[in-house]
């Protein structure tokens, strides 16, 4: 039980992450690397908070505000120039890496490379049910479980939600019913920063952070969307928690060196037998060309 309940907290955290990258990629199709800038920023914005005595009420909003605005200043001033212009997705990709390294660099050079800590002393602990659990886990399922749930209401059950949908479907038909896709874009940038600050909030608090983690992160969430199934805002949360539950168990019965093989072995066989994904269905071919 302490396995499954450690592999379910921590694929949630990953979900949040890997909603995060597929609520950019499905609707603009950019593969967006800078989100592993903001993943590795955030934390920090909320550590220089905390120092100048801010307390969390103050420190969680302001950080999270920050990467949103940046995550939207992305879009603005980076991809929608490059949509203009009529950039392939190769470039899009290109000039995101580009950000994430600035934004790495600029981390490192404010406050350096040694790993922080969100938070001082030892955490209380819960423990039932043969289950022992942090006070800093079960924040962390509490906000992902909630999160999630109401992305998903919104999604399904409001109108800006149903448009949503239909610019990751087609947004060239969408915009030809007079649609404003640069909102909706704009929109997509927004909520992917929220998404990847609240998941690097929640792992910083319970493990800390440095800058580097966030690349790692990142192929991890990329990896569990793809196991998911790459054309379901859906197959983030069950790609998330399956590698979550995957590498919790490789630490138990093996060791954590082993967790970084595993997972992309899972990615190998996932891409060989089944390359839609889980959740993904197959198309017909000139839809997929």
């Amino acid at each position: 039980m302490q396995i499954l309940a450690n592999g379910l907290i921590n694929g949630l955290t990953l979900a949040l992450l890997a909603l995060g990258f597929s609520v950019v990629y499905l609707p603009t199709r950019v593969f967006a690397i800078a989100l592993a800038g903001v993943y590795a920023l955030t934390p920090y914005l909320a550590w220089q908070c905390l120092q100048w005595h801010l307390p969390w009420g103050v420190t969680l909003p302001l950080s999270l505000l920050v990467v949103v605005l940046l995550s939207l200043a992305i879009e603005r001033f980076n991809h929608r120039p490059l949509v203009r212009r009529g950039a392939s997705p190769s470039a899009h990709m290109i000039s995101s890496l580009g950000l994430f390294i600035i934004l790495i660099q600029f981390v490192a050079l404010i406050w350096g490379n040694e790993t922080r800590v969100l938070r001082t002393g030892i955490d209380t602990t819960w423990m039932g049910w043969g289950v022992i659990l942090t006070r800093s886990q079960l924040l962390a399922a509490g906000v992902a479980v909630v999160v999630l749930a109401s992305f998903y209401t919104w999604l399904r059950r409001t109108s800006l939600g149903l448009q949503f949908r239909a610019l990751a479907d087609n947004p060239v038909q969408l915009a030809l019913y007079g649609y404003n896709t640069d909102r909706l874009r704009l929109l997509a940038a927004g909520m992917a920063g929220l998404l990847t600050g609240l998941s690097s909030l929640l792992v910083a608090y319970d493990v800390g952070f440095d800058p580097h983690t966030g690349l790692n992160v990142l192929l991890l969430a990329i990896v569990a969307v793809i196991v998911g199934g790459r054309h379901s805002f859906f197959a983030p949360i069950l790609g998330g928690v399956l590698i979550g539950f995957l590498r919790a168990e490789v630490v138990w019965y093996l060791s954590a060196r082993w967790q970084e093989a595993v997972t992309f072995l899972l990615l190998v066989v996932i891409l060989f037998f089944r390359p839609q994904g889980l959740l993904g269905s197959k198309g017909r071919l000139e839809a997929d060309a």
